[in-house]
């Protein structure tokens, strides 16, 4: 679209005027003259974008499919940063305790109940304040 502009006169009610006046406030639009090109182009859009509705329809899924696999990327590394730092966790604690199979069978029944229980929000304090059985 180029930047050359042509005088043209329109007849507008002045409640247009008004509507006109105070969007183009809101948007920060220099003038009138620039609100009405952008309202002008936008309203087009919207027209054609109801005509050819099958355009639409190919090219919003593609539009969301890559924020999706966007979104989906990003949980991913976030999940195995998470992960990471939970084995070291794991580690650490592994090193310096002393439990027996038996023990470390119960606790993964135990965790796997109360997970399904909670719906997976796990707080740290409700798990020392059943180790220490208050």
């Amino acid at each position: 679209m180029s930047d050359k502009k042509e005088r043209q006169v329109f007849w507008l009610a002045p409640e247009t005027i008004k509507r006109l006046d105070a969007a183009a406030l809101l948007t920060g639009s220099r003038s009138r003259s620039n609100f009405a090109n952008h309202a002008i182009d936008f309203y087009a859009g919207y027209i054609s974008a109801q005509e050819h509705t099958g355009y639409l329809a190919d090219i919003i899924p593609k539009i969301l499919t890559g924020l999706v696999r966007g979104s989906e990327t990003r949980l991913a590394r976030l999940h195995f940063k998470s992960i990471v730092e939970l084995a070291k966790l794991a580690h650490t604690v592994a090193s310096i305790s002393d439990i027996d199979d038996e023990t470390l069978r119960q606790l993964h029944i135990r965790c796997v109940d109360e997970v399904k229980r909670i719906n997976g929000v796990v707080r740290f304090e409700d798990a020392v304040h059943y180790q220490n059985e208050e």
